[in-house]
């Protein structure tokens, strides 16, 4: 029988997402499995490792787990996306490096790691040496974003010194990153959602009370047509990444030029974007991944 394997964690993956896609592959009589990453623990015994990647054709990795992947990926079975996809997008920095590298328009970012080989960044030397190249370079206010985060969670404005201190202070050793305050829209930008390698559709979000956008954060999406030239450079991000499904966020700039703000490789939101756009994501995803596991 054909079986695929889905990894995940948040209930909206594990109910939601699992549940959608399940039905969508039993339409091609496909078997998915959930494997619930936060209540799994993988083991090797006697020189074997404790999940048999051998009962599945693919996996579909809705969570960044390097073992479980090595497994898939040493068979020579299919991840969607990949350990080292996921991995480039899930460090909000390192994707800024790579897609600088393939000259992607960005906002001006810094990198923020406060764990100086296991200090917290008050008690280390440079402490002020650090804010103030902070403030020189983005001037306030800027953006302080969890490195490994999703959702809008964590990001916050710092407007002044004061707020810098307490933020840096209150954070401890956990990895941030510093990028500059965008004040065109704040609160709105433009998600172009990428399966394949072709964009499917994208939606505008919008949030009148904060200048996060998400969805998940409070925010509201709304049927909008993504530029030529938003759309290209979406398609190219994933292809620097690696990433054969995810989310592609502009800033909603006046001028109308392309400038990124982040990549989800994970993006939720599936029933309301089919009901916007009417393009149901969940199917486009599921087709792709059995047109390139059994070639169909």
């Amino acid at each position: 029988m054909k079986k695929g394997l889905l990894i995940g964690f948040t209930k909206w993956q594990t109910e939601c997402a699992y549940k959608i896609y399940s039905e969508y592959f039993a339409k091609h009589n496909i078997k998915l499995d959930l494997l619930q990453i936060d209540e799994y623990v993988l083991a090797i015994d006697n020189g074997k490792p404790s999940l048999n990647v051998d009962e599945f054709d693919f996996c579909i990795m809705l969570v960044k787990d390097q073992y479980i992947s090595t497994l898939f990926e040493k068979q020579g079975k299919l991840c969607f996306n990949t350990y080292k996809a996921m991995s480039s997008s899930d460090d909000k920095f390192l994707t800024f490096v790579k897609l600088a590298e393939n000259n992607i328009p960005l906002p001006k970012t810094l990198s923020g790691n406060t764990d100086f080989d296991g200090l917290n960044l008050a008690e280390y030397k440079r402490s002020e040496e650090f804010k103030n190249k902070v403030e020189a370079y983005l001037g306030y206010p800027f953006v302080a974003k969890p490195t490994f985060g999703y959702g809008g969670k964590g990001v916050t404005i710092i407007n002044n010194r004061n707020e810098f201190d307490s933020f840096i202070k209150n954070i401890g050793q956990e990895a941030y990153l510093y990028q500059e305050f965008i004040h065109d829209n704040p609160g709105i930008d433009i998600r172009v959602m990428v399966v394949g390698g072709k964009v499917i559709f994208s939606i505008m979000r919008k949030n009148s009370n904060s200048f996060i956008s998400n969805v998940s954060s409070g925010g509201c999406a709304i049927k909008f047509e993504a530029t030529q030239e938003q759309k290209q450079i979406a398609i190219k991000v994933t292809k620097i990444l690696g990433l054969e499904h995810c989310a592609v966020d502009f800033f909603n700039t006046e001028d109308g030029k392309p400038l990124l703000c982040e990549v989800n490789a994970n993006a939720g939101g599936i029933e309301i974007n089919e009901q916007l756009t009417g393009i149901n994501q969940a199917e486009k995803f599921v087709g792709y991944i059995i047109k390139k596991v059994y070639k169909q």
